[in-house]
């Protein structure tokens, strides 16, 4: 792996919102929507199950930052909290990439040749050029080393997929798919329900049935409280 030097930004800060935005009720759904300028995201789906929000993306290659274009967006900080809010702006536009190159998980700072404005951090060590994931649970911080200061994920690598979970709002996650996967990744109550990637849309596939996910409907042989937003 090569290393280059680690460059700041004068980006300009911009907020965009995980959740439900105080503004239109589409607008949450284009902040977690793949930028179609890339064209290397086939599909991305959103299921409610029971009041947590799981984002399901299909590609090789996703952008987590601030801004809405981003695969994964950052979680803004909750009203009234002046430090989650400062740590909310350490993380820049596009912050770092998250991909897949021979078959492995691979994350960098920034995007292209520009890096974050504040740093990314892997398990407490700052990233320069790229790194490997690999297949054990770890933290990804944007901001800075530590949960204190930073923005930060829980992070779990299984085969073809891996999901983040933000540690300031567990709630949510996202997976990341670059094949086919058992959703019981994200949520034990989706176990058999596997999720496949293929012809640039996504299909749910249990035991010998297959079908499409229908935005407003449940998650089939979910149960209730499951449903596709």
């Amino acid at each position: 792996m090569s290393d280059v030097n680690h460059a700041r930004n004068d980006d300009t800060l911009v907020t965009c919102f995980f959740d439900a935005p105080p503004s239109a009720a589409g607008e949450s759904a284009e902040a977690l929507a793949p930028s179609p300028q890339r064209g290397l995201i086939p599909a991305s789906i959103v299921i409610r199950a029971n009041g947590r929000r799981i984002a399901l993306l299909c590609g090789e290659r996703f952008v987590v930052g601030r801004h809405r274009s981003c695969d994964i967006v950052s979680p803004p900080a909750p009203a009234g909290d002046a430090a989650a809010r400062r740590r909310s702006l350490k993380v820049s536009r596009r912050h770092c990439e998250i991909f897949r190159r021979s078959g492995a998980w691979c994350m960098r700072d920034g995007e292209g040749d520009r890096h974050s404005s504040f740093g990314t951090w892997w398990n407490g060590e700052q990233v320069f050029g790229e790194v490997q994931l690999g297949s054990r649970p770890g933290i990804l911080s944007l901001g800075g080393p530590s949960a204190v200061d930073s923005v930060a994920f829980d992070v779990k690598a299984a085969g073809p997929s891996l999901v983040l979970s933000s540690r300031s709002a567990a709630a949510d996650c996202h997976l990341l798919m670059a094949g086919e996967t058992d959703l019981a990744l994200v949520d034990e109550r989706l176990a058999g329900l596997w999720v496949v990637c293929a012809d640039g849309a996504m299909r749910w596939r249990r035991g010998s049935e297959t079908g499409v996910f229908v935005p407003g409907t449940p998650i089939p042989g979910a149960g209730e409280g499951m449903w596709v937003e």
